[in-house]
Order: structure tokens, then sequence, then C-alpha cells
């Protein structure tokens, strides 16, 4: 059988290139094992990497032999032991060195270390660095490093002197992007130290300056819209004002007509009844209607109007005192139409006025005992009037007539 010295120098330099490639591979098992810090593999490793080393120093003591020098007493024995041995011993250590490896390998995907944690920190979509009192840095990223070389041109190396470049904690850069820069003091071993955190907020900068031209908009829009409906609500001013004059003045020819043939032909006691009604009905929608240009009004005038035509007018509860003249006028603009309209449509008697003061608000409840209407009532003229007014005052208006016909208004003081 051919022993090991007897093979050829190809097939020999084979087997050397071999054993490097496993002297090498014992290297790297050896670093993992130390960075590992498990006493055991370290062991398995350094063993292996002296094996190995051994077997380099055999094989190249031979080849020294071979060429005519002087061999070492250890290559001797090795050199005359059959090439078969000298594989399986080869493949022996190649197979431990590749298991550990793997084991390497294996262990550093399940298990956070040192140069995983850098790994994963360079991975980060934002810069982050740390540093001690003094400027030297403890840890940077990748994405920090580009940010430093990208505003002072030079290598992160000092943490403080690249903390002193930043002008605000929102910068625009070179390149255009615009970086969000948070600095605080945190906890380490005992001790603070800085940590310095970059974001990108180029697209939420230019999504926010996008939102404020759409407020900007919105709010020009906002102020059209109020205009339109400020005109429009004088549109419906003048509009039912008109339809009020004409309403008006087709009942006032009504009655001269009526009228004129009273005083050409004889009429009776209900012809006459019913004449002198239609006089007081209109008085009563001439006075509702007229328009008045006092800047604060009391119930005075009220109270006649009442007397006038025959309405016993009772009051539950104070009207308050310190109010603004425009609520007093809407008071007493509601009481008025209240008062028409019960002797005009219902044939009322008595009006009460109840007064009930909750909070920030009066509500002002008119009833009168006259005749319930029939069906749904369509608000027009100073109804609407009335229902419009207290919307723009941020008041409510509604009407029920369930025991007796009420109007209910709530009023802001």
């Amino acid at each position: 059988m051919t022993r090991f010295y007897e093979l050829p120098d190809t097939l020999r330099g084979l087997i050397c290139a071999w054993v490097i490639i496993v002297f090498i591979l014992g290297i790297w098992n050896a670093m993992r094992a130390v960075q590992m810090k498990k006493k055991l593999h370290i062991s398995i490793s350094v063993a292996i990497l002296f094996t190995v080393y051994l077997t380099l120093q055999v094989i190249a003591d031979i080849a020294h032999r071979q060429e005519g020098g002087r061999n070492a007493q250890i290559s001797i024995f090795p050199g005359n032991i059959c090439v078969i041995w000298w594989l399986l011993f080869i493949g022996m250590i190649t197979a431990i060195s590749i298991s550990l490896a793997s084991f390497f390998g294996k262990w550093k995907e399940d298990h956070i270390t040192q140069m995983s944690v850098k790994d994963s920190i360079d991975r980060l979509q934002a810069g982050l660095c740390y540093w001690e009192d003094g400027g030297r840095i403890i840890l940077s990223n990748q994405y920090m490093d580009e940010l430093c070389f990208l505003l002072t041109g030079e290598i992160l190396l000092n943490g403080e002197n690249f903390y002193r470049t930043i002008d605000s904690e929102c910068m625009s850069l070179p390149d255009g992007s615009i970086k969000l820069f948070l600095h605080t003091l945190v906890d380490f071993n005992d001790k603070k130290i800085h940590e310095l955190i970059a974001a990108d907020v180029t697209e939420l900068y230019k999504k926010n300056e996008i939102l404020e031209q759409k407020t900007k908009d919105l709010q020009k829009m906002n102020e059209n819209l109020k205009r339109y409906n400020q005109s429009m609500e004088e549109i419906v001013r003048k509009q039912e004002i008109l339809d009020a004059k004409i309403y008006i003045h087709d009942e006032m020819n009504r009655l001269m007509l009526l009228t004129t043939a009273a005083t050409e032909t004889l009429l009776s006691e209900e012809e006459f009844r019913r004449a002198l009604t239609l006089w007081r009905n209109n008085a009563i929608l001439l006075g509702s209607n007229a328009e008045r240009n006092k800047e604060s009004l009391d119930t005075s005038e009220i109270d006649k109007l009442a007397k006038l035509l025959g309405i016993n007018l009772s009051f539950v509860g104070e009207f308050p005192k310190n109010i603004s003249s425009e609520t007093r006028e809407l008071f007493v603009a509601a009481l008025r139409e209240a008062i028409a309209n019960a002797v005009k449509h219902a044939d009322a008697k008595n009006v009460t006025v109840e007064m009930i003061r909750e909070n920030h608000y009066l509500t002002v409840v008119i009833s009168n005992d006259g005749i319930m209407p029939e069906g749904n009532i369509n608000l027009g003229g100073g109804l609407s009037n009335i229902q419009r007014m207290l919307e723009t005052r941020k008041g409510k208006f509604r009407i029920e007539y369930k025991e007796q016909f009420s109007m209910i208004l709530t009023i802001p003081v």
C-alpha cells in the first residue's frame, strides 16, 4: 500500500490545499466559539485548529525532504502511514469543522449577538447615534454616518461636534430631503449618555403643506358660502315682505269692496259683524307686519294691543333684565305675532306667557285658549320670520297643540 511520502507532488499538493481550507475554517470556528463564550466549543475548536496546524507542518516537512532537505523527526512516522489513513483522518477533521461551523451558524440565527444588533441598527430607515460626554461615539448606524458626511463632509467621529452642526430640530438637507432630529439623555451603565435620532419627514412635510393649502381653500370657500347664505336670507326676507304686502293689498281691496257694498245696501247683523271682523283682522295684520326701527322695545305696547283686541294677557315667571336689545326685540315680536294669530285664527280670549330660565337659555311658552287647528300648520309670514331670527341666534322654535295651542321659543341669553 502506498505511503504518504511516496505520493506524487501533485496529489500531495491537493491534500495540502484541502488541509489549508480546513485550517481557515478552524480559525473561523475558533473566533465564533470565543464570541459565544462557550468553553467546550472553544476547547474543541482550538484542539482541531492545533491538530490541523501540525498536519500542515508534517506535509511541509515531507515536501522539504523530497526536495533533498533535512526533515524533522516529527514527519518520519506520519510520512510512513498509508494514504488511506491520511484521507480518513483529514476527512474526520473536515467533518468535525463543518459540523461546528453549521452549529455556530444556526446559533447566530437563533440568538442575539452584538453583530446582529449592529446589523439590525444599520438596516433602520432612521439615523441613530449614542455618545458620551466629550463626544466619544458608543454606537451609530450607517444612516447617521451618511447624514453626518452629507452635512459636514466628514466621517462621524465625535457626537458633540456633529450635534453642534444641527441648527434646528427640522432641517432641510442639500439633497432636498427634510430630517427631524431628536436629542435626549438616556441611562446607560449607571450614567447618562446622549441619544440622537434622525427621521425622514419629507413626505410628511409635503403633505402638511398640501393640507395647509387645502385648509386655506376651504376657508375661502366657507367665507363665500357665508356670503351666499346671507344674500339668500336677504332675498327670502324681501320675498316674504313682498308676499305680505301683496296679501295685505288683496285683503284691503276685498275690504274696500265690501265696505262700498255696505254703504249702498242695507246689511244684516251677521254681515255687519263679518265686516267689522275683517276690519279688525286687517288692522291686526297691518300692526303685526309693520317694520319697526326702534333699537329696544318693551312689553307696554303688547299690553295695549292685547287690551285693544280683548285678550287677557298673563305672565308666569320673570323676564330677564340684563339681556341684549336683539333678544328683547325677538321676544316682543314673537309675542305680538302670537297674539295676532290667537285673535285671527283661534278666536282666543286668554294668552299665557310662561318664562323658564335654565342655564344660559330662556324658554318662552306662549299658549292660548282658542280653537285648536286642524291638520298640520304651515309656517309662513310672521312665524317663519320668528323661526329664522331664532336660528340665526342659535335658538330653537317649535309649535305644540295637544291640550292647547303653544308656541315654544328657546332663546340664548
